[in-house]
């Protein structure tokens, strides 16, 4: 009989709870429910009293440090300005062009060779190598450039080149520094300057253009190592002058 009593006792109580919730719902004010301290927590629902210390140490935190997924801005962006790539192959005048500058290179950086090992003067050797660095770095931008317009380049200097080549591979020591002269000194030098001064000029494709008017200045540096390695090598009265190598500031012929 006392455990009946205990009962009711208890559903009495239970019932007057639950009829004072339902009157806390209805003037507006949910009761507070105190979390059950066996309830299962998400694996991403920080512990209780730490929501507030992430937030504060994300807003704290340096882009990298709160995720490397985001990159920091202008990270694609290179101090050169990357071709357009296009299917379509390019106009004839500036695949000729490319070409031509493809030969040119190519006869700088076999020629450089050459002096590196058959040259005989330091200042034909220092020479050579400012050629071979030099071009060797543009050959890989017109590389790069060719590429993105659907073009294929030669690999080696032209058949007038190579031939002239092969003349050279024949002189040693100080022939071989007056035919390097000769061969690839300021007259070559002035008639590459004409083609990429043509090229920044006349090209069709802005990319093309872009990258003559860019090398020119390196060019035009070039002739003028050339000029006073040909003046330093020869002297500067005209009978001592290479054949092909114009003496410094000769003005050409009308």
């Amino acid at each position: 009989m006392a455990l009946f009593q205990r009962r009711t006792t208890a559903h009495v109580l239970a019932a007057a709870s639950l009829a004072l919730s339902g009157m806390a719902w209805a003037q507006g004010s949910p009761p507070a429910v105190s979390p059950m301290s066996s309830a299962v927590t998400s694996p991403d629902t920080p512990p209780a009293g730490q929501s507030g210390d992430r937030d504060h140490n994300n807003r704290n935190n340096t882009p990298a440090q709160r995720g490397a997924s985001a990159p920091a801005a202008g990270a694609a962006s290179g101090t050169h300005a990357i071709p357009t790539t296009t299917d379509s192959k390019p106009a004839h005048a500036d695949a000729a062009f490319m070409d031509d500058a493809a030969h040119a290179g190519h006869f700088e950086v076999e020629g450089a060779k050459l002096a590196l090992k058959r040259g005989q003067s330091d200042a034909v050797k220092s020479f050579a190598q400012r050629m071979l660095d030099d071009h060797m770095a543009a050959a890989q931008q017109l590389q790069q450039l060719a590429t993105a317009k659907n073009h294929k380049l030669p690999d080696e200097p032209s058949l007038m080149q190579k031939g002239k080549l092969k003349l050279l591979a024949t002189h040693e020591g100080a022939k071989f520094d007056k035919s390097y002269i000769d061969s690839l000194g300021p007259k070559a030098h002035r008639e590459t300057i004409e083609l990429f001064e043509k090229g920044s000029t006349k090209a069709h494709d802005p990319d093309v253009k872009a990258w003559a008017d860019k090398t020119l200045p390196t060019l035009r540096e070039h002739l003028t190592l050339a000029e006073q390695l040909d003046q330093s090598a020869n002297g500067k009265d005209r009978k001592n002058a290479t054949h092909d190598a114009p003496l410094h500031n000769d003005k050409k012929k009308k």
